[in-house]
């Protein structure tokens, strides 16, 4: 999170306070004007609304009677201990911070205390975790706070040409689109319900457990489809079946891979021929392409041979004694997840 040492500076938290740029629309349509106290989606007012069911609050820093830091938060309560924990289908959330102008050693001082501010304001809990944007570089003023900090990672693709992304693709990657393209057509899905449905049922016949509480992810499918900021791709056989689908989301710097299915039917390639096309609407759009983490090892290679580049992310935990008790006490039972 991000300090300033501006005089005079007020801090406060507001219950279910959001900022989405609410001004003028640029040439990109469907995404707000880059807002500094609002980085990313998760920033959002109404993402953070359908994402906790409106259970969150918001760390504010303000200097000369505007806002210049904000830190959405979500405090919740299991095994009997608050947490702070990230919301439902929010990869990334850190500290916001409009640092101004002027040399580059003034404006880390200004991020710096700023967001050291901005923790001293986070609520007691026995576990708060962040997980930090893109724009958050370094993590300086958690660790002064007594946060262990880790590096986690994300597979990146900036946006250019069709034709340029398509070379940058392996071979062997380019082969698999290719022969899916060739059997499969690809349509817009515009119907929340059926993608959340589709979802569900996929998981149902594999037998999987759904990590992800339904009702949230139908809200947040749901109002991103309402404001523009999110796209379902749905591939179908020759039979018209709806075999694999996916669902990104996007702000005024990047679109987010955040949730696909697909069938036992899909065959090969299914998800590859999506994800391809997902990738050039982020191009067409100007935007960054970002798979929002590694999600498993897997995940690694099938990632880079879209030619996604690798990009670093900031995690911050800082825990009471009896929460890492707990946290180590489960680790026997569920196989610890290094990818996150």
């Amino acid at each position: 999170m991000d300090e300033s040492t501006i005089m005079n500076m007020s801090v406060l938290v507001t219950s279910g306070a959001g900022s989405c740029g609410k001004g003028p629309k640029d040439h990109r349509s469907n995404a707000c004007r880059y807002d500094p106290l609002a980085p990313t989606i998760f920033h959002e007012e109404w993402w953070l609304d359908a994402a906790t069911g409106g259970r969150f609050d918001v760390a504010q820093v303000t200097a000369g009677g505007r806002t210049v830091g904000r830190l959405p938060f979500h405090l919740t309560k299991r095994f009997g201990l608050r947490m702070i924990r990230m919301p439902e289908l929010t990869y990334f959330l850190g500290p916001a911070i409009e640092e101004g102008k002027g040399s580059a050693t003034n404006r880390f001082l200004k991020r710096l205390e700023i967001t050291r501010e901005l923790l001293e304001r986070l609520p007691p809990a026995s576990w708060q975790y962040v997980k930090c944007h893109g724009g958050i570089t370094e993590v300086i003023a958690f660790q002064e706070l007594g946060f262990r900090t880790y590096v986690q990672f994300t597979h990146e693709i900036r946006p250019a040409p069709a034709e340029v992304l398509w070379q940058q693709m392996r071979d062997k990657t380019r082969n698999v689109v290719r022969r899916a393209d060739e059997r499969l057509s690809i349509r817009e899905l515009t119907d929340p319900l059926e993608f959340a449905h589709l979802y569900e049922r996929n998981l149902a016949l594999r037998g999987l457990d759904n990590g992800i509480d339904n009702t949230v992810c139908r809200k947040i499918v749901s109002a991103s489809l309402e404001r523009q900021r999110g796209r379902i791709l749905a591939a179908h056989d020759k039979d018209n079946q709806i075999v694999a689908a996916n669902f990104c989301v996007w702000d005024e710097v990047s679109s987010f891979y955040l949730l696909s299915t697909r069938g036992a039917n899909s065959g090969n390639g299914a998800s590859s021929l999506l994800l391809w096309e997902a990738i050039k609407d982020s191009a067409r759009r100007g935007l960054v392409f970002d798979f929002a983490g590694l999600g498993g090892k897997g995940s690694v290679l099938f990632y880079s041979g879209f030619g996604a580049s690798i990009s670093a992310r900031y995690v911050a935990v800082r825990a009471r004694v009896l929460a890492r008790v707990i946290n180590e006490l489960k680790l026997p039972f569920a196989p610890e997840n290094y990818f996150y």
